[in-house]
C-alpha cells in the first residue's frame, strides 16, 4: 500500500513539487534566519570566548556587556590580585576609536591593549605573523575584517608592514590575528597595554577589564562574592560573562526581529503545504474510494496518508537545509559575516516544527477519508 500511495503521489506532479518546493523554502527561510540570529548572539561574546585562558573577567558595576565596558578603579588591578584564591590577574584595557590606514581609509575600530609581560587576552589563532612581535612599541596585530575594511586593494594576507594612523600616532601591522568576527562589525586591533595607552585620551582610568585565573580547587562563586562585597565590583567567568552579554542584546528587539521571519516562514510554509496536501486528497478521493471498497483499513490509509507527508518533508528538508548551509558558506566569505554558521539544533528544530505542523495537515485528511462512502465510487 504504501507503494501505490507514492505512485498517486508522484502522478500528480504540479502538486509533488509545489509541496516540495513549499517544504523546501520554508525550511530555508526559517534556518537561515535561525542561523543568523545564533551567530549575531554568538559574536556578542566572541573576543571574551578568544580569551581561553582567564578564568575570571572583573569589571564595573556599570558594565552590562563586552561592547560597553566602563573602566575600573585604578587601584582595581592590586584589589584582584590580593583576593584569596586569585592565582595571577592582568589588565585589558579596551576602547573604540578612529583609525585610518595608509590606503586612505578610515573606519572606527576596537583597541584591545594586553598585558606587555604575558599578553593574556591575545585570540588564539594566528593566521599570519608572531604575537610576540606586538611587544614592540607602535605595533598591533589586525583582524580579517579590519585588513578588509582598511585595506580593501590588497589580500589580506599583505598587510603586514602596512602602517595606520590613530590620533598622532602611526603604528605598523605586525602580525594578522585570526579573531572571533565581532558583534559591532569594527575592526580589531591587538596590541600591548603600552601602546594602548599612548592612544586613550582623555581618561584618568586605565583598565577596562581585569582577566584573572583561579587557584586550583577554589570556588568561583567564592571568589566572585568576596570581589563584589569588600571592592564592588562585578566579578563573571567567561561563560557567565558572554551570557550577560547575549542577555543585553536580547532586550535591544533582536530576537522579536527575527523571531517574527522565522515564524512566518513556518506559517506560510506549512499552510502551503498542508493546503495543496488536502486539495490533493480531495481530488483523489474516487481512488481513495475505489481503494475502500477493495477492502483497505483505516490504519493502511494512515500509513499511506503519512508515507506521502515524510517523502515531500525528506525532500522538502534537504533541499532547504543544503540551500541554508550553501548561504552560511557564502557569507562566511565575507570577513566581518565569518561568524555566521548553521548549527545542528537549529536543522533539527526547524524541520521538526515544520514535521509536526505538517502531520497536523496529514491527519485533517486522514479524517477527510475516513468519511468517503465506498459507494461514492458508483456515482
Amino acid at each position: 500500500m504504501i507503494s501505490i500511495a507514492l505512485q498517486m503521489l508522484r502522478a500528480d506532479r504540479a502538486k509533488y513539487f509545489a509541496m516540495i518546493l513549499a517544504v523546501s523554502l520554508a525550511v530555508f527561510l526559517m534556518q537561515n534566519q535561525a542561523s543568523i540570529l545564533v551567530s549575531i548572539f554568538g559574536m556578542t561574546g566572541a573576543q571574551i570566548r578568544d580569551v581561553s585562558n582567564a578564568d575570571l573577567w572583573v569589571m564595573e558595576q556599570d558594565t552590562e556587556c563586552f561592547d560597553q565596558a566602563k573602566p575600573v578603579p585604578v587601584n582595581a588591578l592590586l584589589q584582584v590580585r590580593s583576593t584569596p584564591g586569585v592565582q595571577w590577574a592582568v589588565p585589558l584595557i579596551k576602547f573604540d576609536t578612529y583609525a585610518r590606514a595608509d590606503s586612505g581609509k578610515l573606519s572606527v575600530a576596537t583597541i584591545l591593549g594586553v598585558d606587555d609581560s604575558s599578553l593574556v587576552g591575545l585570540p588564539p589563532r594566528m593566521i599570519k605573523g608572531d604575537p610576540e612581535a606586538i611587544r614592540e612599541r607602535g605595533t598591533v596585530m589586525l583582524d580579517p575584517g579590519g585588513a578588509s575594511l582598511l585595506y580593501p586593494d590588497i589580500p589580506a594576507s599583505e598587510v603586514i608592514g602596512r602602517s595606520l594612523r590613530i590620533g598622532s600616532e602611526t603604528l605598523r601591522v605586525a602580525a594578522l590575528s585570526n579573531a572571533s568576527a565581532p558583534f559591532t562589525g569594527f575592526p580589531l586591533l591587538h596590541m600591548t597595554r603600552t601602546t594602548a595607552l599612548t592612544l586613550k585620551q582623555a581618561e584618568d582610568r586605565d583598565t577596562t577589564f581585569i582577566l584573572g585565573s583561579l587557584q586550583p580547587g577554589v570556588p568561583l562563586d567564592t571568589v566572585r562574592q568576596h570581589i563584589r562585597d569588600r571592592f564592588q565590583l562585578q566579578a563573571h567567568s567567561a561563560e557567565s560573562f558572554m551570557a550577560a552579554s547575549r542577555d543585553y542584546y536580547a532586550k535591544q528587539g533582536i530576537p522579536q526581529l527575527f523571531g517574527l521571519t522565522i515564524i512566518i516562514g513556518l506559517i506560510v510554509g506549512t499552510a502551503i503545504t498542508g493546503q495543496t496536501f488536502m486539495m490533493f486528497v480531495k481530488e483523489n478521493a474516487r481512488h481513495l474510494a475505489v481503494l475502500k471498497v477493495v477492502g483497505v483499513t483505516s490504519k493502511q490509509f494512515a500509513g499511506m496518508l503519512c508515507a506521502q507527508a515524510t517523502l515531500v518533508l525528506l525532500l522538502g528538508s534537504a533541499f532547504g537545509t543544503a540551500l541554508a548551509s550553501l548561504s552560511s558558506d557564502l557569507a562566511r566569505e565575507e570577513p566581518f559575516l565569518r561568524g555566521v554558521y548553521l548549527p545542528v539544533f537549529v536543522v533539527v528544530l526547524t524541520c521538526g516544527a515544520l514535521s509536526a505542523v505538517t502531520y497536523i495537515a496529514v491527519f485533517f485528511s486522514f479524517r477527510t477519508v475516513q468519511q468517503l462512502e465506498p459507494a461514492s465510487v458508483f456515482r
